[in-house]
């Protein structure tokens, strides 16, 4: 951008010799505005490249749509180059993921445009890229990413996965966060026409914990359920964006793959975050949803009414799914109504239900998949968690009947997580 920034200074100091005291901000600002009074920094920013909420690590997850490019002979690429640079700034001091919709795109850019746009995002962009997804790559898009890859960094390169549907970028990313354009919606029709819509299994990791068909031990919880419950309610009530916030990922990594291995894991070491998107990952990798396919259907869900809510999700939704799942669902709940009601954490019931839904559910429709993560007063999956965390005792009785017994508790929330810490005493 240094580049950039110097050209545009000569340019203005041949115009106007007086202002010699331009700064990289008067030319961030003159770039912003242009001659268009910033209409192309809007439009750039929401609808060509734009944040979609987290991803499954909890890291940002950013958005780059093709089919939003406007033709070239009406933009002047080099400063929408400079505009997508200026959006990368804001994510590049932490590790981010990007998505790359590359069907429905009226105007192609050349690889030379793009082996420009690569050689300008120097180290400082490229180190905290952890996953780049290209959804619905052509043939030209493969050719082109080939020649690139031919005098650019390959480890950029390993970053890069193929993706061919959005049903298939569902198992990576939460799709209910990403606003898809209409024109990827029909291009991923006419790649899904005619088939076998099979069901999306998510893969099952041949581990000890994670991944696994969830079997509840007698009068317990599976270990890094009942580990991460405890950490993140005894050290976590203070964290503002609690489960929103993206550990490092290589301490994920690592604390994941000591539970896989029944390896001591420190949790103090790995932090609240770590520990928090643990528990979405033990329950977004199960095999089977809590909601969706095998799990509790989204027909159900859509027949939630605008009033009874709260007896319609305790008396019919939770009775489709199994008692093991319930259960989960049961602690779960618990830490996420305590998260709920610290101010400190900036969580509230509807933010955690926005952030934890897209974990509960799973179909072999992206688009249901999307339509059911809205919390609010839909009838929709987000809306149930929502529910759950707002009216906990009310919803969980004979779930916190059998775990503590008939007698009435006097703080149901914090009486179920007692028991997790006595189960953490005893193991």
């Amino acid at each position: 951008m240094e580049e950039q920034y110097l050209a545009w200074r000569r340019k203005m100091l041949d115009q106007h010799p007086d202002q010699t005291s331009l700064t990289f901000s008067d030319f961030r600002t003159h770039t912003m505005q242009g001659d268009d009074n910033g209409r192309l920094l809007n439009y750039v920013n929401a609808n060509i490249i734009f944040q979609a909420g987290v991803d499954f690590e909890s890291k940002p997850m950013l958005v780059f749509c093709a089919c939003s490019l406007p033709s070239p002979n009406e933009v002047d690429y080099e400063r929408l180059l400079n505009l997508v640079l200026f959006r990368l700034d804001e994510f590049v001091e932490s590790d981010y993921t990007v998505v790359m919709l590359s069907s429905g795109a009226k105007h192609q850019v050349g690889w030379q445009w793009m082996g420009k746009a690569y050689r300008r995002l120097d180290r400082r962009y490229r180190k905290n890229i952890k996953s780049v997804y290209v959804v619905h790559p052509s043939m030209w898009t493969k050719l082109v990413f080939r020649i690139l890859g031919t005098f650019v960094s390959q480890k950029f390169f390993a970053k890069i996965t193929w993706i061919d549907t959005l049903a298939e970028l569902g198992r990576h990313v939460p799709l209910g966060q990403i606003s898809v354009p209409q024109a990827v919606y029909e291009y991923d029709a006419r790649v899904e026409k005619g088939a076998t819509r099979a069901v999306v299994e998510q893969p099952i990791l041949h581990t000890r914990e994670f991944g696994v068909l969830l079997v509840m031990p007698p009068q317990g919880l599976p270990r890094p359920v009942r580990e991460t419950l405890a950490f993140v309610r005894h050290n976590g009530l203070r964290t503002e964006g609690l489960f929103r916030r993206s550990p490092p990922s290589t301490a994920l990594r690592a604390a994941k793959d000591a539970y896989d291995h029944s390896q001591y894991v420190d949790l103090e070491i790995a932090g609240v975050n770590v520990a928090a998107v643990l528990l979405k990952l033990f329950v977004r990798e199960l095999p089977n949803p809590v909601f969706g396919t095998n799990g509790c259907s989204y027909d159900v869900v859509r027949a939630m009414p605008s009033d009874g809510r709260v007896d319609y999700v305790r008396d019919t939704i939770l009775e489709q799914i199994s008692d093991d799942y319930r259960r989960l669902l049961c602690f779960v709940c618990a830490l996420l109504s305590q998260v709920a009601r610290s101010s400190e954490t900036r969580m509230t019931a509807y933010n955690l239900a926005v952030v934890w839904a897209p974990n509960m559910l799973r179909s072999n429709d992206p688009v249901a998949d999307i339509n059911m993560c809205p919390a609010g007063k839909a009838s929709t999956v987000g809306a149930v968690v929502q529910i759950m965390v707002e009216h906990f005792e009310q919803v969980f009785t004979r779930e916190i009947a059998s775990v503590l017994g008939p007698a009435e508790p006097s703080d149901a929330v914090n009486d179920i997580l007692n028991t997790v810490d006595l189960m953490n005493q005893a193991s």
